[in-house]
């Protein structure tokens, strides 16, 4: 393969793919990005009984901030390994993740089997075309064990962490994103929303999150002994629902480039996160999604093992800095609307840490 073509438009990934096995008559952009791109390739003549397949080309670089990019490329490396790894050891059947066909570390790409036409990732799925709660209960259930699987595999299998260790920069990704971020969201460099809270925030509380915010940084680096997906979030869960949502929903975990040994409570807390945020900006999804996070957490105790101390409340505080960060900059809805998220992130970081509210008033009562 010549290396002359870019990969990051259409008609350089197929004169890339040309003289390959993956030669196509036609490329579809999926998503594309400051750092990824992904495409649905249409096969000149199937590989191994496939029409299609997906192609994941890595930049060589994440921008963090106007200031700060980083540049390594293992985190795809660190995915491909990941891919195989799991697709060997933790296939749960409905929920897996896609069959790797082909790892370039040099052209940093990854060819992936095709989750299918029809399917759709989660977020997608709720937005357009909510299932009824009976779907999505069971969605829930194999998300669930799926995940809890991820994060007890380590007690079967002591090296798993090990293999993932070197994934330093998705720790600091991790750590930025979320919680490097969130003082300055509140104070210095505020998003609109915070003008528009019906109250200030107190300084008491900010010292509250300032010490959740060092806490939980520390335990980020410092995690060694369970894996963790990293990224675990809604466009990352591709749904297909066989016969409109009458056979079991088939379901694979995607964009594995985060993951690492890592504190679990933080995959449990962004997923609902962003399952709670559908229901905040589209209501009518409220009583699917509810029965889905809920079935989620059901399962998910019955398959982790034994859970660390405090993961309910540390998922509630992580899913209330998600919001409070995440949701306002990905633009949910405009500043009057998403204060909404802003408000009900607040509550979870000050309400997280009280056990008795966590059981009765917070969307982790089933892991309690």
């Amino acid at each position: 393969m010549s290396t002359e073509h870019g990969l990051s438009t259409i008609a350089g990934a197929q004169a890339y793919l040309a003289s390959t096995r993956f030669a196509s008559t036609s490329i579809t952009l999926l998503s594309g990005a400051h750092s990824n791109f992904t495409y649905r390739l249409h096969l000149a003549a199937p590989y191994k009984g496939h029409p299609t397949l997906v192609m994941k080309h890595a930049k060589s670089y994440i921008i963090l901030s106007a200031s700060e990019k980083l540049y390594a490329m293992e985190r795809q490396t660190f995915e491909a390994k990941a891919l195989q790894k799991i697709k060997e050891d933790l296939d749960t059947g409905l929920a897996t993740v896609p069959q790797l066909h082909h790892f370039d570390a040099d052209a940093h790409f990854i060819i992936i089997e095709d989750c299918g036409e029809q399917s759709r990732n989660l977020k997608e799925l709720f937005l357009k075309s909510p299932p009824p709660p009976a779907v999505a209960r069971e969605i829930g259930l194999v998300l669930g064990e799926f995940l809890g699987r991820l994060h007890s595999w380590s007690v079967v299998d002591p090296t798993i962490p090990d293999a993932f260790a070197g994934n330093t920069q998705a720790k600091k990704i991790t750590a930025w994103i979320t919680y490097e971020r969130l003082l300055p969201a509140l104070t210095t460099n505020p998003f609109p929303e915070i003008a528009l809270l019906p109250s200030p925030i107190l300084e008491s509380e900010l010292d509250a999150i300032c010490a959740i915010v060092s806490t939980r940084v520390s335990e980020i680096h410092a995690a060694r002994t369970a894996l963790t997906m990293g990224d675990f979030w809604t466009g990352n869960i591709v749904v297909n629902l066989p016969d409109g949502g009458a056979a079991p929903p088939r379901v694979h975990v995607v964009d594995w480039e985060l993951v690492k040994p890592g504190v679990p409570a933080l995959d449990l807390g962004q997923f609902c996160a962003e399952m709670q945020t559908l229901t905040l900006f589209k209501p009518e999804t409220a009583a699917s999604a509810g029965a889905l996070i809920d079935a989620f957490l059901t399962e998910y105790r019955a398959h982790c093992g034994a859970m660390a101390p405090r993961t309910a409340n540390v998922a509630a505080e992580h899913m209330g800095a998600h919001l409070v960060t995440i949701t306002p900059w990905v633009a949910w809805g405009p500043p009057e609307e998403a204060v909404k998220a802003v408000e009900l992130g607040l509550t979870y970081l000050r309400e997280g840490c009280d056990d008795r509210w966590v059981r009765e008033s917070s969307v982790f009562g089933p892991l309690m």
